[in-house]
This record gives C-alpha cells, structure tokens and sequence, in this order.
C-alpha cells in the first residue's frame, strides 16, 4: 500500500482542510516530518490510520475526540486518503461521530460516522463505489484489500511513537497471527485440521465398527463369536437328524395317501353300481308314456293316405274366401272414385272462375315492381350516405383518440422521465453495496464460524474438568495401590523372617546374622504372604500407573484442544474487529441488509434498463400518432365532402317517386303478396286440371277391377263344390268317422319327431343303463366296501406329524443361516475395521505431528512460520549487526516454551561480547528501536520476496530516532536510504536536527493559534 494523497479537515491540529500529496515527494521517497511538539506529526500518521480503520495510531484517542477545537463549526471533521495497490487506485473517506449545527434554526445535531470507499480511474476520478455509507463495510473492505487489521498495521507498517517495541517483544501467539496473515500461511492450518478432521472420523469409525460388531452379535442372540461357532456345531448334527425324521415322515404321509385315494377309488365303483340301478328304475317309471307316445305315431302313419284331398279341399277353400273379400274391396273402391271424380269436378269450376281474374292482377305487380325499383335506389343512396357519415364520425373519433393519446404519451414520458433521474440517484446511492454484501457475508461465516468455536470450547472445557478431575482421581489411586504394593512386601519379608525364626535352633547360628543367640525372634502376628500376592499387587500398581498415564495424556490433549480453540477464536475477533463483540443476529441483519440493497441496486438496474425501453418505445409511439393524426387529417376533409354530395342524391330521389309509399319492406311485403297470389292461382288451376284427369282414370280403372273379380269369385265357388265331393268319398273308405278324428289323429313334423326322438333315446338310453350295470357287476366281484373315515384319519396324523418336523427343521435351518450369516457380516466387518485401524495408522499420526502433539509440539502451521521467521531474522541481523557495530544478532529460541504454551516463534539477541543468548526484553532504550527497526524492514524485505504475500510498500517511523548515537543513526540513515531505493516509501517523524540536514525532502508541520497547517518542501523534480 502506497498513499497518494492526504486530506485532513478539522482533524487533531488541522484546523481548516490540509491537503499531503505524497507523489510531489518523488517516487519512493525517504522523507522527514518535521516540526515543533505538539504540531501535529504524528498526527498525520494518525490520520492516515484513521482513514483505513477508524482508529489511530497510538489507540489513546478515538476518531470522536480527534475534533479540532479551532475549527469553524461549520466545518465537519473528515479524513480522505487516496492510495495505490497492486495496480488498482482507491480513496477512502471517513467522518467521525460529531456535533454539528441545525440546517434550520438553532442549535445543534449529531452527525453519525459515515465511511466511503471508491475505486479509482487511472485519472484520479471516483469510478465504482465499494462502500457507500457503512462504516463496519469500509473497515472490512480496507482490511480485506490490505490484509492487515489496524493491530498489524500499527505492528509493520507503522511504528508509534512509544510503539515501535509491540513486535519485538509480542509473544509466540501474537507474532504466529501477524505472520500468518502477512504471508497467507493459513493454509497449513486448514491442513492440520483437514488431518485432525480426517483422524477423527477415521477414529470414530473404527469405534461405530467395534459397536456393529457388538450389534451383529447381539442380533444373532450369541455372546461371543467363540459362542457363536460353538452353537453351530451343535447345530449341525441337530439339522441332519431332523432332515432325515422329515423324509421319513414325508414317505409316511405319501403312503397314507395313496391308500386313502384307492379306498375313495373302491368307494367310487359301489356308489357308480347303485346310481346305476336307480338310474334303470326310473328310466322303467317312463314305459307307459313311451307306449302312448308310439301308439300316437301309429294312428300318424294311418293318416298319410287321406293328406292329398284334405289339402285340396282346404285350398279351394281359403281361395273360395279370398276371391270373395277381394270381390267386397272392389266395389268399394268403385264407390269412393265415383265421390272423388264428383268433387274434382266441383274443384275444377272454381278454379277456373279465379284463372280469369290473373291479368289483372299481373298489371298491380308491374306497378309496385317498378315502385320498389325506384325506392330501392333511394334506399341505397341512404345507406351509402349513412357509411359514409359512419366513416367520417369514426375518422373524427379516431382522431380525437390519437391526439389525446400523443398528449396522454407525452405526459407519461415526463413522468417516466422524472422517475428514471430519481432511480438513477437511488442507484447511485446503491452503488458498491455488492462490495459490502461480500464483505459482511465473509464476516458472517467468520462470525459463524467463531460461535462454532465458542459452542465447541464449553464442550471442551468441561472435558478438561473433567479429565483433571480423573487424573486426581487415578492419582490417588496409583498411591494406595502403591502403599498397598509396599505393605504386602513389608508383610512378606516379616513372613519370611517368622519362617527363618521358626526353623532356628539353641546354639546353632542364625543364617541371617550368624549369632548363636537368639533372644527375640519373629513372630507370625498377621496371616502369611506369599510371593504371588506381592506379585499381584505390584501388577494392579503397575496397572492403576498405566491408567494415570493415559488420564494425563487425555488431559493435555484436551487442554491442547481447548488453547488452540482460544487461539482461533482470538485470532477471529482479532479479524471481524468490533463485529466480533456483537451478536451474530446483528451481523446476518445487517448482510440481510446488505442483501436488500444488493436486490433493491439489481431491481433498479433492471427497472431503469426497462425504464429507458419503455421511454423510448414512447418516444417511437408518439412520432408514429403524430405522424398518422397528419395523415388522417385529409381523409377526414374527403370524407366530410362525400358526405355532403350523397345528401343531394337523396333529396333528389325523394322528389322523383310517384306517390309517397311507406316503408321499403311494406312495398316488398305488398309486391310478394301480389306475386305469391299470381303463383299460387296459376299452381291451383293446373293442380285441379291434374286432380279431375286422375280422378276420371282412376274411377274406370276400379269399375275394371270390379267385373274381374266377380268372374274369379264364381270360378272359385264351383271349384271348393268338386274338392268337398272328392274328400268325402276319400273320407269314406277310410279308418276315420269324421274330418275331426281325421284332424285330431294327425301329427304336424316337428310333433311327428319330437314323439321319435324321445322314443329313441328311451330306448337307448336303457339298452346302454344294461350294458353299464353287467360291466359295473363284474368290476365288483371280489371287492368290499373300504372304511374311509379310518382312512382319513390316517391320512391327518401322518400330515401332522410331517409339519412338526417341518417346523424342526425349518427352525433349525433358518438358525443356521443366521449364523453363517452372522460369521460373513463378522469376517467383512474385521476387514474393514482392520482398514481402518490402518488408515488410522497413517492419518493419526499425521495428525499428531501436524497439530503439534509429539516432540517439541511444534505445530505444521507455527513449523513454517518459524522457517519464515528465519528468513526474516537474517535479513534483520544483517541491519542490526551495521547499526550495533557488530555486537547484536536477532535468534530464534530454540528452547521451546513448557507446558502447552504456544512457542517456536520467541525471540531472543544474540550478544557476540557475552558469547550468549538473551530476550530481547533486556535491550536498552536505543538498542530496542535498532532491534524494532531492523526487524520491521527485515519483514518488510521478506514478505516482498514471497509471491501473493502483502505488499509493504510503506514505512512510517515515528521519534525513537533520538536514542541513538551519531554512528548508530548514520548507519540506521543508510539503511533506509538502500530500502528506499528498493522502491520503498519511508516517512520518518523525528527532532533530530541531524536528520533534518541529512534529509532535504520534508513535510513542515506548522503550529499557530489558528490551528497546524503543512507544506512539502525540498520536492525532488521528476
């Protein structure tokens, strides 16, 4: 980050609006605050921090009380800073909470902190708007472009007054944050947590593994897998023997079948014997209607000889009949011609009467056809001249519409146009809120993520509790099972010694002492102990130490856990600034704020982009009405014109009728009328002429009928006399006494043949009843009837007792696959638990040395640091040995701190007179600020050198200079001037007169009562 311009209005000493523009210093300038206490140097500096973070360099003073007390009260408090990074220009303006007079009347208001942040032009010109108003978004916004909170800045590119030790002497965990974010090393991190996370699912993994196993048992009703394999070889001969009783039992109930089916079989034929012989009986009960039925056929066949008269008679008669009903007809129909030929002739007189009326009445329909004629074309002229008013209204109206839409599109467009400007102001307002909704949203996961941490460390925190409190517990543990190790030894020597006491002897010597004395030997007072029993006690010590080890090991674990939680949510408060101190509720509204705004900006852009659609769509449908009132104008005057001639042609065709008339449809209605009489007279006259010719043909035709007829009635009368005369004499010589026994004696065919068929099939059926029965006779010789019922039951207990070893050795079967299933989910459950325990292997030691729990715990994260450190203290020794002429070097410790402290990141000085190693805590006043200076331009080195770190194009060095001898600053001079021909901006604020001469590019800092004011003096021509 390079600062381009600086703009302080009523801020700290600044009393008016003071103005730095560093670019007229030079590129890469060394330059020198100058000016008298109190001025307001390192005012400036503050400013510069104030405009990137709303706070200021020394945190002894917020932006409320940077007010200038000698500025006008018009004059609001405001900071803008333009600056450079990484090819991009931007500008932040900020304005502190203050009071300020009323617009209107007396007194006055608060003004609220407010915030800008804008993207540049290559010109220097506000571009795109990242921040609006926001002064939370602005902080979040500066700090995301240049990496740095305001802790860190103040830490690497600025150094206070009174501040320039806070890096030097920061301890590991502080030094681990700031290193972190100025070279982007929070990837190592995410790895030792993706290998954390890794080693714990793994871990859990390998446990729900051991639970399924457990669960498979249980499932199986087995308590062990030694208990399961035992059941299945017990199982096994169990299974077979109940497979063969199954087949036994199977053949069992096969033969009880069998046997039953040929006794129902043998039941079958007797109970076919008797329905048999019923059967017969029955079909005998039929006989005597059989009989009558052949003696009926006999009488039938007698009847054939007399069947040729007995036709003939009753045809002559039915022909006798028939001739005289037709005879009866025809003379009837004779009758009603004779009437209708009367009438037609009546018709036909007057009909002939209204014939001779038609002239007339053909001149009246001349008259009126000519009439309508001429009041026809009246009538077209009329209805010619009613469309062409109907055009010339429409034409009128159409007009009138047009014009008053052009007026009403015009009034529209204003308002459209009005509205468009207003939204393009609120759009403007909105501009950059994108920016802002990023940058809250990455707060919001931060804010989310540090609940997590925050929810997470009670869990962990009374888990440590809870592990001291079984350390303490296992501890007093191992000590009584170590006072009972030594009791039972102690007991057991004492044993012995009563043993050896028991086998001494008067005046034989004691193979303990040698003493031929003995005056107080051991005596058993407590039962014996055996060397077993010290040896159990010595294990259940050894046992109890073991599981005190384990409990500290948690424990520390935990407590690791619970640091490194402290840590991240540190680090994270550190990063969201005063969000970190709100709820989350108050950073998701305001990103649901910012996600409004975002949607209200994209509405707008969408609204307007239609807004200027639909304006110039207006401004199109205005030319195109304007353009067609102009064109519709003369056919509106035509139509007028024509209007006006079909007027005449009217009068003049009323003036030209005859006679006056009603209306047109009475002279059509009169005209038809007329005509449909004419027609009508001439129609009846022909029909009339038509009914008296058919009535005349008609009536001879039926006087014709009627005399063939009655000559065909007489021939058929003598014809039935002859037939009567031939079937009596037939009649006669036959069996019969009359034409009624004749009658009754024959049959009609299909009675003929019922009376055969059922005689036939009698008598088949019985023949075939005789054949059946000699058959069913034979088949039963030698037979009894079986006992089915015993047969039966047979057949059930041989049922039964085949399902009960079904169910047996179904049982026994579906036991067994459990089993064997049980031992496959068993063996595939030991292989992927083995994998597993492998992987574990791999990823929990990994995890391990990562996260820093074995060796000198030295996590992965702090590891690089460390070597990044490194490279660091090289390049700062290098500075510090010119400037303490070759007495100090900056180290790294490599003791690393106890306990479960954060180390690997200390500092020591390396002191070539002592030959030893001591903090930097020890240095002197001067030679701290050589040590702080030398390690602020050895980061600022390094971290230019590794690629995507952050830019520290810029260093402010503020007093410190005056604790230095003249070597120590000269050689402190050179080595920023090298700095700064390595393309570094260095600004020093110092009343060193020495720096003064040695430093001709300045910024004077001026006080007066008044207020401070400043100008950049000794300005280096480009």
């Amino acid at each position: 980050m390079t600062p381009l311009v600086l703009t302080m209005q009523a801020f700290g000493p600044f009393a008016a609006e003071e103005t730095i523009n560093f670019s007229q210093l030079g590129r890469s300038p060394l330059f020198l605050i100058n000016g008298p206490t109190g001025a307001g140097k390192s005012s400036i500096l503050d400013a510069i921090c104030f405009a990137l973070y709303g706070q200021t360099t020394g945190e002894e003073r917020s932006g409320t009380q940077m007010r200038c007390d000698q500025a006008a009260d018009t004059l609001l408090t405001e900071v803008t800073l333009d600056f450079y990074l990484r090819g991009e220009s931007y500008r932040v303006c900020r304005v502190p909470q203050q009071e300020r007079p009323k617009a209107r009347g007396e007194g006055t208001t608060t003004q609220n902190a407010e915030a800008q942040l804008w993207r540049l032009t290559a010109e220097g010109k506000e571009n795109q708007c990242l921040v609006a108003r926001s002064v939370n978004d602005a902080t979040a916004q500066v700090q995301a472009l240049l990496g740095l909170d305001a802790s860190q800045f103040r830490q690497v590119m600025v150094l206070p007054q009174g501040k320039f030790r806070e890096l030097l002497l920061a301890e590991s965990k502080d030094r681990e944050k700031i290193f972190s974010q100025l070279f982007q090393t929070q990837i190592f991190q995410r790895i030792e947590e993706h290998l954390r996370t890794q080693a714990n699912q793994i871990d859990r993994a390998v446990k729900d593994h051991q639970h399924r196993v457990q669960g498979i048992l249980d499932a199986s009703d087995s308590e062990s897998e030694a208990a399961l394999i035992e059941a299945l070889e017990t199982l096994v001969p169990e299974h077979q023997a109940a497979e063969q009783a199954l087949a036994i039992a199977k053949q069992q109930y096969q033969q009880a079948l069998v046997a039953e089916r040929k006794g129902q079989e043998c039941q079958a034929l007797f109970d076919r014997h008797t329905a048999l012989g019923a059967e017969k009986n029955q079909r005998l009960h039929q006989q005597p209607e059989i009989e009558r039925a052949q003696q009926r056929l006999s009488a039938h066949e007698q009847t054939q000889a007399l069947v040729e008269p007995f036709h003939r008679v009753q045809t002559a008669q039915q022909t006798a009949s028939a001739t005289q009903q037709e005879r009866v007809q025809a003379q009837t129909a004779v009758e009603k011609q004779q009437a209708t030929h009367q009438h037609a002739q009546q018709a036909l007189h007057q009909a002939q009467t209204r014939y001779q009326q038609l002239p007339e009445r053909r001149e009246q329909a001349g008259r009126l056809q000519q009439a309508l004629e001429q009041f026809q074309a009246l009538t077209g002229v009329e209805q010619a001249l009613q469309q062409a008013q109907q055009t010339w209204q429409s034409l009128h109206q159409q007009l009138d519409q047009q014009t008053q839409q052009r007026d009403t599109i015009t009034e529209q467009g204003e308002a459209l146009a009005a509205r468009l400007k207003a939204e393009q102001i609120e759009r403007n307002h909105l501009a950059g809120c994108d920016e802002v909704l990023k940058s809250r949203q990455a707060l919001r996961t931060q804010r989310q993520t540090l609940a997590g941490l925050e929810s997470q460390r009670a869990v962990l925190a009374e888990q440590v509790a809870q592990a001291a409190s079984d350390v303490e517990r296992q501890q007093q543990t191992v000590e009584r099972y170590k006072r009972r190790a030594t009791e039972q030894e102690m007991h057991w020597h004492q044993g012995q010694a009563a043993l050896l006491a028991a086998r001494l002897e008067n005046q034989q010597p004691c193979p303990v002492c040698g003493s031929c004395e003995h005056p107080a030997p051991a005596i058993q007072e407590q039962p014996p102990v055996t060397q077993a029993d010290v040896k159990r006690a010595r294990t259940e010590h050894e046992q109890a130490h073991q599981a005190l080890v384990h409990a500290q090991e948690l424990q520390q674990r935990l407590t690791q856990q619970l640091n490194y939680n402290d840590e991240q949510s540190e680090y994270l408060r550190h990063t969201l600034g005063e969000w970190g101190a709100k709820p989350l509720s108050a950073l998701e509204a305001a990103c649901q704020e910012s996600q409004r705004h975002v949607e209200r900006y994209q509405v707008l852009t969408r609204e307007l982009a239609a807004q200027e659609r639909t304006l110039e769509q207006q401004r199109s449908e205005w030319k195109a009405l304007d353009t067609q009132i102009k064109t519709q104008q003369p056919e509106l005057e035509a139509a007028q014109k024509r209007c006006h001639q079909l007027e005449a042609q009217c009068e003049q065709l009323r003036r030209a009728l005859p006679e006056p008339h009603g209306s047109l449809e009475a002279l059509q209605a009169e005209l038809g009328r007329v005509q449909s009489d004419i027609q009508q007279s001439e129609a009846a006259w022909q029909s009339v002429q038509e009914s008296a010719h058919h009535a005349q043909t008609a009536l001879a035709r039926a006087e014709t009928t009627l005399s063939d007829i009655t000559q065909r009635a007489a021939d058929a009368t003598q014809a039935l006399s002859v037939a009567q005369n031939e079937w009596q004499l037939a009649l006669s010589g036959s069996a019969f006494d009359n034409d009624a026994d004749f009658i009754q004696a024959r049959l009609e065919a299909p009675e003929r043949q019922a009376l055969i068929e059922t005689v036939t099939l009698f008598q088949q059926a019985l023949a075939k009843l005789d054949g059946q029965l000699e058959d069913s006779q034979t088949r039963l010789e030698g037979l009894m009837p079986p006992d089915l019922t015993a047969l039966a039951d047979q057949v059930t207990a041989a049922q039964a007792h085949e399902q009960v070893c079904d169910q047996i050795y179904q049982r026994l079967t579906a036991r067994i696959a459990q089993l064997t299933a049980t031992q496959q989910k068993l063996k595939a459950a030991h292989a992927a638990e083995a994998e597993l325990e492998a992987k574990y292997r791999l990823w929990g030691t990994l995890s391990e040395i990562a996260n820093g729990r074995t060796g000198h715990r030295i996590s992965l994260q702090r590891f690089v640091l460390g070597v990044l450190l490194d490279d660091v203290l090289i390049q700062a020794s290098e500075r510090l040995v010119r400037m303490s002429r070759g007495r100090y070097q900056l180290v790294r410790r490599e003791d690393p701190s106890k306990g479960n402290k954060a180390s690997g990141l200390e500092l020591d000085v390396a002191d070539t007179y002592t030959g030893k190693n001591r903090p930097v805590a020890t240095l002197s006043g001067g030679e701290s600020f050589m040590a702080a200076l030398a390690l602020a331009l050895g980061l600022s080195d390094v971290v230019q050198a590794y690629a995507g770190g952050i830019q520290l194009d810029t260093l402010f060095i503020d007093e410190g200079f005056g604790s230095l001898d003249q070597d120590a600053l000269d050689q402190a001079i050179a080595m920023l001037s090298e700095l700064q021909m390595g393309g570094r901006m260095i600004g020093i604020i110092s009343h060193v007169s020495e720096l003064k001469e040695q430093m001709p590019v300045r910024i004077e800092v001026r006080a007066s009562r008044q207020g401070s004011t400043v100008q950049v003096q000794g300005v280096i021509p480009a």
